[in-house]
């Protein structure tokens, strides 16, 4: 599908109009209150797509957000991990728990029997990044609101689909909240105020790091044979971190939310990227087909440039902090959920302000369910994927550089059509593909 080009400046939070009675498919518009087909008192009534680690504790951020919150559908490729992720679920959220088994949908197509089911309000959306775009449209196609973790897209073709998916949430009357935490942390959005109030002066450059250890892994030979062999579907849905397609490396995955807070600092996307990358580390076959480290150029406009790294290596030191430099000073802010340090110094080194994390502690994670259902119950659903796909997509040109050895353009990310993963989604499927080499590899 080819879409027009989007303007890089976006703000975090856009808001439709409120409506008294607005009739879309499977949902219906109330004072006070959106819920499906059926619902009419004050519950929310969520469906979980995804049964990981990071659906799980969706979950428990959702029933911590606000009242009367309950879990009623769950939906997952594999039936092993519906089952620990009831065990786990249920001993997070006591009472909340209120999916039947007869609303445990396992296999390819579970998503769909959870996105039609007719209690459901929201669904939240924690499947592997490059399935994403499916579940969201689905959603959406059956009236019901999102929580959509980051990245929202792994590479042009799926931006373009979660941007038309915006607008269609937008023409329904539908929210969707994405999983961008520093948005929501009162630490950091207190840093970045800051920035924008010209402490440190215009910004002229940034460093951002996010270089951690390595992570999981679920590939022993024993698994490979179990799940369908190293370039079987149901395999690299398990491991799907470490297929490009599924995940869109680490750098989209995970460093996507040191990327997306200069964005937001620079209210902008970058022009272009150049860079470098590799795998010296994880070089196995269990590993697939992404890089282990990243080191990547981003030129912004006016000729200002940020300097981006991230790596997972066992054994490495660890470094996750985004330092911004202005023609008055330098602002550093180290993150750390609900309460991220952040300290201003001018050139001389004398302190500007500071922030160790005091600034109205919050928990983000849980921030970002309560600002979703309250937009439902208010009638007044947010639709914030502008601001999240535009920072996957740099994320996806970061990548692209590093794989390709080239420069890319963020305008020429959006005006490709380009897609990792396969158009059709079956366990029959074999997607992986070769680990990039630089000079051999082409992005189009």
């Amino acid at each position: 599908m080819a879409l027009p080009n989007q303007s890089t400046r976006r703000k975090f939070i856009k808001r439709t109009a409120a409506a008294s009675a607005i009739a879309v498919t499977g949902t219906t518009l109330i004072p006070k209150a959106v819920h499906a087909a059926g619902n009419v008192d004050d519950t929310i009534r969520v469906g979980l797509v995804g049964c990981g680690g990071r659906g799980s504790g969706a979950v428990a951020d959702a029933v911590a957000a606000a009242d009367n919150v309950k879990l009623v559908a769950m939906a997952d490729l594999a039936r092993d991990r519906i089952d620990e992720a009831v065990i786990n679920i249920q001993a997070a959220i006591g009472d909340a728990f209120d999916v039947k088994p007869d609303a445990r949908f396992a296999g390819v197509e579970g998503y769909k029997q959870v996105c039609a089911h007719p209690d459901v309000d929201y669904v939240i959306h924690t499947t592997p990044p490059g399935l994403r775009y499916i579940t969201l449209r689905e959603a959406l196609d059956n009236g019901k609101h999102s929580f959509v973790e980051k990245p929202v897209c792994v590479d042009p073709f799926t931006y373009h689909h979660v941007l038309e998916s915006g607008k269609i949430a937008k023409k329904k009357g539908l929210a969707i909240v994405s999983g961008t935490q520093y948005r929501r942390e009162t630490s950091y959005k207190a840093a970045i105020r800051q920035i924008h109030d010209g402490l440190i002066g215009e910004l002229t450059s940034a460093y951002q790091y996010y270089c951690g250890g390595s992570t999981w892994t679920r590939g022993t030979a024993y698994d490979w044979e179990k799940w369908g062999g190293f370039g079987g579907m149901e395999y690299q849905m398990r491991n799907w971190l470490y297929f490009a397609w599924l995940s869109g490396d680490h750098i989209a995955e995970q460093a996507i939310h040191n990327i997306d807070a200069v964005n937001w600092a620079f209210d902008a996307a970058p022009v272009v990227a150049y860079g470098s990358g590799g795998r010296i580390s994880r070089k196995d076959e269990q590993y697939g087909n992404i890089y282990d480290h990243f080191s990547v150029d981003y030129d912004y406009a006016n000729g200002v440039r940020v300097s981006f790294k991230c790596r997972q290596i066992a054994g490495t030191k660890g470094r996750v902090t985004n330092r911004f430099i202005g023609t008055k000073g330098t602002m550093d802010i180290r993150p750390s959920p609900g309460r991220t340090a952040s300290v201003a110094k001018d050139f001389s080194g004398k302190r500007l302000w500071n922030n160790n994390g005091r600034t109205g502690n919050n928990q983000p994670y849980v921030e970002e369910h309560k600002a979703l259902i309250e937009s439902i119950r208010a009638g007044e659903p947010i639709v914030e994927i502008q601001s999240v796909a535009d920072s996957s997509l740099t994320a996806t040109i970061g990548r692209e550089a590093a794989y390709s050895g080239q420069e890319v353009k963020f305008v020429d990310a959006q005006a490709s059509n380009m897609k990792l993963g396969p158009d059709d989604i079956t366990l029959a499927s074999n997607p992986v593909g070769p680990v990039p080499v630089p000079g051999q590899y082409k992005f189009s």
